[in-house]
């Protein structure tokens, strides 16, 4: 087994499965208990052939039917508890580690997390996790109760008699060369279907959340085909799974017939010669089955374990995840002057920022830039979504590589030029800004927005669902209600991207005079391409080449004048 792939097993086993051993144990002990009572069925049934129907033993005729029943009985609930256990124990597995792999994603680098599409954690997270989680629920019992049901039948068979035993035996080897060959194919096909899949969420999660656009732009016949197109894929991937799977039961059905043709030739003739009992005939039909069952199982075993491999690397991805850098130095921000120092940055091998310098003081600061100069970038580098290459960033002297990134998360606030809005009420999106907030602080921060009004106009007020993304919103609304939330968390400094872009004067207007209340309090840095909302004396910053010929020319002009 690969060394970091048997790493990430230790791992998920010392996290998630060893809390519950002791529920691992009991289920073993369960199949256990039913499996001793079994081993006992066969022996009763040969002395109920030899001793009382042959033997004509009649007072043993009752006791070995009660004994019959009473296995029966036992086997009935010892496998009821067996299966509720499991049940709950999967259940409990998928609940811990689909919140895990959520949380490790929620704290994971941005740069990383957006290198995967959303349907495909949304794969990993779910169907990824409940097959994974099957390794250790039921597989791995399954292979040790396999173990014991092939090793415990094998020990009678040989007590009863060691030559027909030998002679039944001896198709196991095709058990284990079915079972390696089968299992090596069926990993790989199912990880190609598990990607297949992973495409399929991803296209839906984009087609369903983009259909104002595809209606507008008649685009159904097209997202049609794409979506088809790639479920064809799936399809033909998991087909393909579908086929190994089916051969590989086929295979084992067969090989499993062939021990009862050789039992029956050797044993019958073992009857027919007076060296065996038709007892113990009867009773090497009970055991055959119990030897050969459990190694046909370990058959299926090893390929569910192969498939669950591979939906188990790719959980294991995601916890393999490059996480935030956290410092442990507390941040204190008294002036809110923020410094970048000689910063660099690339994405995706293309340089965006080549030794970037500015600093940022209490008041209005923007930024004015080329699109794709880096100005949201700067934003995103303050709040440390990404590493920074090289430079430093600092907050009143104090690097934020080196400070706590609650710290620093509780000191920034940021509304970026597409809102981010929960399918909640108005309320909850607001009182997401500081969660201890209350009622009165939520109305406050929305009445400084200039969005009170509005929603009390609503019939509903702030109970007024806004839909998924804020569908149900209009631009210059969701712009507000974002800033309402910024507003509330009370941060000392406020990041504001392109806020003004897409909506109305009117929703322009409000937020301006937000922003101008707020202006002596904060440090707020705006990044904007609307050179007629900057107010005079502010500190700006242009990037790009463009932006920079525009402000000589204009100082240009104003000196002319």
């Amino acid at each position: 087994m690969n060394p970091k792939k048997e790493n990430g097993y230790k791992k998920f086993f010392r996290k998630f499965v060893r809390p519950y051993a002791f529920t691992i144990l009991l289920l073993l002990g369960l199949n256990f208990l039913g499996l001793l009572f079994s081993l006992v069925s066969p022996l009763l049934t040969r002395s109920l052939i030899d001793d009382v129907f042959i033997g004509k033993r009649v007072e043993l005729f009752g006791y070995i039917l009660l004994g019959i029943a009473g296995i029966y009985v036992i086997s009935a609930i010892s496998n009821y508890f067996s299966g509720y256990i499991s049940g709950k124990l999967n259940l409990t597995l998928f609940k811990n580690v689909t919140g895990e792999t959520f949380n490790t994603i929620q704290f994971a680098s941005l740069r990383k997390t957006q290198q995967m599409k959303i349907g495909d954690m949304l794969s990993r997270i779910m169907s990824n996790v409940n097959s994974a989680i099957q390794i250790f629920s039921s597989i791995f019992p399954g292979f040790v109760m396999s173990i014991i049901s092939i090793v415990a039948p094998f020990i009678i068979m040989l007590y009863l008699n060691p030559q027909l035993t030998l002679i039944v035996m001896t198709p196991v080897f095709l058990f284990v060369f079915s079972s390696a060959f089968f299992g090596k194919r069926i990993k790989h096909e199912q990880r190609a279907s598990l990607d297949k899949m992973a495409s399929v969420h991803s296209f839906l999660k984009e087609a369903l959340s983009t259909i104002p656009l595809i209606k507008v732009f008649g685009l159904e016949k097209w997202s049609q085909d794409k979506f088809q197109g790639q479920m064809n894929d799936y399809y033909n991937a998991s087909i393909d799974v579908t086929k190994t799977s089916s051969l590989s039961g086929s295979v084992g059905s067969l090989i499993y017939g062939v021990p009862m043709v050789l039992l029956f030739a050797f044993g019958g003739v073992m009857v027919i010669q007076g060296s065996l009992t038709l007892g113990t005939l009867m009773a090497f039909m009970g055991y055959v089955g119990l030897f050969f069952s459990p190694i046909s199982r370990l058959s299926h075993l090893w390929t569910s374990y192969k498939s669950s491999s591979a939906a188990f690397d790719r959980v294991n991805e995601v916890f393999e995840l490059e996480q935030d850098g956290k410092g442990n130095e507390e941040l204190i921000v008294k002036n809110g002057v923020v410094e970048f120092k000689e910063v660099w940055f690339s994405y995706d091998k293309r340089q965006i920022l080549n030794g970037f310098n500015a600093t940022f003081k209490k008041g209005l600061n923007y930024i004015i830039g080329d699109n794709g100069s880096g100005k949201t970038t700067i934003l995103k580098l303050l709040c440390s979504l990404y590493p920074l290459e090289k430079g430093h960033i600092t907050i009143d002297g104090q690097e934020l590589s080196k400070v706590r990134k609650e710290d620093l998360r509780k000191s920034i606030s940021i509304v970026f030029s597409e809102p981010y809005l929960f399918d909640s009420s108005i309320y909850e999106n607001i009182h997401m800004g500081k969660i201890s907030a209350s009622e009165e602080e939520v109305i406050n921060a929305a009445t400084l927005a200039r969005v009170h009004e509005f929603i009390m106009s609503l019939p509903q007020g702030y109970e007024t669902e806004v839909g998924e993304a804020g569908l149900k919103l209009s631009s210059g609304e969701k712009q507000k209600i974002a800033l309402s939330r910024s507003i509330l968390k009370s941060s000392p400094i406020i990041l504001l991207d392109e806020v003004t872009k897409s909506i109305d004067a009117e929703s322009r207007r409000s937020i301006n005079e937000s922003i101008e209340h707020l202006k002596n309090e904060k440090t707020i840095i705006i990044v904007t391409h609307d050179m007629t909302e900057i107010e005079d004396e502010s500190n700006i910053t242009y990037l790009g080449q463009k932006m920079v010929q525009q402000e000589n020319k204009l100082l240009t002009q104003i000196n002319a004048d």
